[in-house]
């Protein structure tokens, strides 16, 4: 389907380049990887043509049974679930956008800009996060709203576990270098989800996260 996809992409008049994100890109392809494709619209298309007709090539030819847009700027993911519960993402940038934001671009065909990272997550930001999301986990609990604190405790450990990332090097974007952390860091953040709702068992990772915020 991928390889499909991409000769479709060729043989488009509106379309001038594609580039594999994602797993493809980073040559991680595994049985669990979707398919990410990212086209570069000739500046002639016009979007209200180009956009329904790979919507229709996507339910008519590949089982998709529905889907959702993300925007990030002029950038158009539209992302489609296959019957097969596949996720296959097929983006939609303008000529002058298409670049590679970040380590995961693969160019297929076509000529991409000058690349353009993504801005790094912010040390301070983080932090700034992790402690705001604990003070709303301490009131949550003792409001006795267990299911805010888990939420609230949720946020705070993942950007407690961002920082760590952050000074390794490893991606902090949706938990992706979360896997990467050494053994003992695991071991470590393991400890900072509770295995119930019950308020002790919620102070407890509560505290544990805390700790963690420090090492």
């Amino acid at each position: 389907m991928r390889a499909a996809l991409v000769s479709a992409a060729q043989a488009d008049s509106n379309v001038t380049g594609a580039a594999h994100l994602g797993s493809a890109a980073a040559d991680r392809l595994d049985d669990w990887s979707d398919i990410d494709l990212g086209l570069c619209l000739s500046p002639d298309a016009a979007l209200d043509d180009v956009i329904p007709a790979w919507t229709a090539r996507l339910y008519e030819d590949h089982g998709a049974v529905a889907h959702c847009d993300v925007r990030r700027g002029e950038t158009l993911y539209r992302v489609f679930l296959l019957r097969n519960t596949l996720q296959v993402d097929v983006s939609f940038w303008p000529a002058d956008r298409f670049r590679a934001t970040g380590p995961k671009f693969k160019l297929i065909f076509g000529r991409a800009n000058e690349p353009q990272p993504s801005p790094a997550s912010s040390t301070a930001e983080l932090i700034g996060l992790a402690w705001l999301y604990g003070l709303h986990v301490r009131s949550s609990i003792a409001r006795h709203r267990l299911l805010q604190a888990e939420y609230m405790l949720s946020n705070m450990r993942n950007r407690v576990i961002a920082l760590a990332c952050l000074r390794q090097g490893f991606s902090t974007t949706e938990g992706r270098g979360f896997d990467d952390l050494a053994d003992d860091q695991r071991s470590g953040f393991a400890e900072c989800y509770p295995s119930s709702l019950g308020p002790e068992e919620l102070h407890r990772a509560f505290q544990r996260t805390m700790r963690c915020t420090t090492d």
